[in-house]
């Protein structure tokens, strides 16, 4: 089953030094997600850990036991049918951009970059190269990116929980 997942990753971040780079980074972002075929299938998780380094390298963390949805039920499933957060809690992604050398981290402006990393969820992990925008803001980036994901692919069976469930879920990050 395809999961439509598009992470719009927006993330004001505290500058950092470290080791002659900089590093930005949150504990607050945000990631939310929502079914285009059922406005009802829809969460967020507003403790997303992200750190962005002026070398290139880039990762999130989360707990996916974070992510709030509007029924307790969906929650519920969500947590212990779809991702079993009890026994997978995080999803995590580490990368690098690959253009680098098109961004300058001391000049605002808007920057198209490619990201390749290995993104882990469900125990599973696997490697994934996506397009996106970075933007920089008072010399704090914003970033964001679209790509799809195969849940099969993580191990996670949506004919787990209920044939009800949409194939395609739409997910922004900030």
């Amino acid at each position: 089953m395809k999961i439509f997942i598009s992470f719009l990753i927006s993330i004001l971040l505290l500058a950092t030094e470290a080791r002659a780079q900089k590093v930005f980074a949150t504990r607050n972002g945000k990631i939310s997600f929502m079914a285009p075929s059922d406005d009802d299938v829809k969460a967020v998780n507003n403790e997303v850990t992200s750190r962005i380094a002026d070398n290139g390298q880039l990762n999130f963390s989360l707990l996916l036991k974070g992510f709030k949805f509007k029924y307790a039920e969906m929650q519920e499933d969500f947590n212990d049918k779809y991702v079993e957060s009890s026994k997978f809690p995080r999803a995590d992604f580490k990368g690098t951009i690959v253009n680098l050398k098109e961004v300058n981290f001391s000049k605002d402006g808007s920057y198209k970059v490619t990201v390749t990393g290995d993104l882990t969820m469900h125990g599973v992990t696997k490697n994934i190269t996506v397009t996106g925008k970075l933007a920089i803001k008072a010399g704090k980036p914003l970033a964001s990116c679209q790509f799809t994901i195969v849940m099969k692919d993580f191990g996670i069976e949506a004919s787990a929980v209920t044939s009800k469930v949409t194939a395609e879920v739409s997910c922004q990050y900030q």
